[in-house]
């Protein structure tokens, strides 16, 4: 059977008045949320559907900050009853991390019981299905080249301790990073390109505390450039392993490195598509386990952490939920026996940050603990050591594809 493809759109916008993740004012006895006033641009769940008649794969790119194991169990349930053959480890839940969009990981506000989230579970899983349903012949092509947005936001001094770097400072040491743009072109019988995944490792964080209207930050304007480009296709972001990874500018009140860092993302990703090779042999695999960890914050809790990987063709792709750290993206690359190899983070889960072994001692952001979260939502409940678990796992992984 020759390999297909399919996409779909959902719109996942909240309304105005619901919160915006991240940055909450804490200045008082309580905290007080970012309230959204407004939208810059629309969130949206965007699906490319891959099938070779035995295996399904569903990336579905979310304008989301990060999405919780429930929510990714109920999308998934709702999926399997309406369409059983496409359900399973093929099915990949990716958040761009945007940290202008809704409070999906219920910390600064937001709830699982707020009714938006239950409108959300079945967009996401209509898009999975509609663009099952709407699968037909294609090729594959992929290419890969260096674009440098993006730098580590990790800066480790002389006394071995970390400090952060926010915005890009020239002069000052930006590895480890992984500045590889890789796309994934669909091109139907015609030769028209019908879906592009593309993929890059960056906080979609141009926008901070500043902003009050939701948005899919760079990542958004680096889609709306892809499909203003090649106008039959639908392209789908997907953030690399960013847990210690901004864009070079960040954190901004206005949008005008929004559009910047999305705009240079975008005409290179137009670029790649057209010098894309052909995939020869495009046959796709999808192997998953879950971890268990005993949580750091309380240790009587158990924390799951889903992992998979993907082989679409040359491509192979390990995918973590949560701020996986860039040296595993890096690593995982190494250990592997593939053409192309990268992470997809964020990913179906999201046990907060994953930081390396070593990050630990340097201590800082993504290792200090974060006492006003709860215990089973805290952003740092993974132990040491987890990181490099994972990364074994994902190897295994790798090798059960080859």
């Amino acid at each position: 059977m020759p390999l297909t493809a399919g996409t779909a759109i959902a719109d996942l916008t909240p309304p105005p008045g619901e919160i915006i993740a991240c940055f909450p004012d804490r200045s008082g006895d309580q905290m007080r949320p970012r309230v959204a006033e407004g939208t810059h641009d629309r969130l949206e769940a965007r699906v490319l559907a891959l099938s070779d008649g035995q295996q399904h794969l569903s990336l579905c790119g979310l304008d989301l900050p990060g999405i919780r194991h429930r929510e990714t169990s109920r999308i998934r349930e709702r999926v399997a009853e309406a369409r059983p053959d496409i359900a399973g480890p093929g099915i990949v839940l990716a958040c761009s991390h945007t940290h202008s969009g809704p409070d999906t990981l219920y910390l600064f506000g937001g709830s699982p019981d707020d009714p938006w989230v239950d409108e959300m579970v079945e967009a996401v899983a209509d898009a999975i299905i509609r663009a099952h349903d709407a699968l037909s012949p294609v090729t594959l092509s992929v290419a890969r080249a260096p674009l440098a947005l993006n730098h580590n936001r990790r800066a480790v001094g002389v006394d071995g301790r970390m400090r952060m770097i926010k915005e890009y400072e020239a002069g000052v040491d930006e590895s480890p990073v992984d500045p590889d743009v890789t796309v994934l072109r669909a091109d139907n019988e015609t030769g028209e390109p019908i879906a592009i995944a593309l993929h890059y490792t960056a906080h979609a964080l141009t926008l901070g505390a500043g902003n009050l209207c939701f948005s899919a930050d760079y990542p958004g304007v680096a889609r709306s450039v892809v499909d203003a480009s090649l106008s039959t296709a639908t392209s789908v972001f997907l953030n690399g392993a960013a847990g210690n990874v901004h864009p070079r500018m960040c954190m901004r009140s206005g949008r005008e490195a929004t559009e910047a860092i999305g705009t240079e993302l975008g005409r290179a990703v137009v670029m790649l598509s057209k010098e894309a090779q052909p995939v020869t042999e495009p046959a796709l695999g999808a192997s998953s386990r879950t971890l268990t960890f005993a949580n750091r914050m309380d240790p009587s809790l158990q924390v799951p952490v889903e992992v998979s990987c993907l082989r679409i063709g040359p491509l192979l792709v390990g995918v973590v939920p949560g701020e996986y750290f860039v040296e595993f993206q890096l690593r995982f690359r190494d250990r592997v026996d593939a053409e192309l190899a990268t992470l997809i983070g964020y990913a179906n889960g999201w046990p907060g940050y994953i930081p390396t072994r070593e990050a630990y001692a340097e201590g800082g952001y993504g290792v200090e603990a974060y006492p006003e979260d709860p215990s089973d939502l805290s952003r740092t409940c993974l132990p040491r050591g987890a990181g490099e678990k994972i990364l074994n796992a994902l190897v295994a992984l790798a090798g059960e594809l080859s």
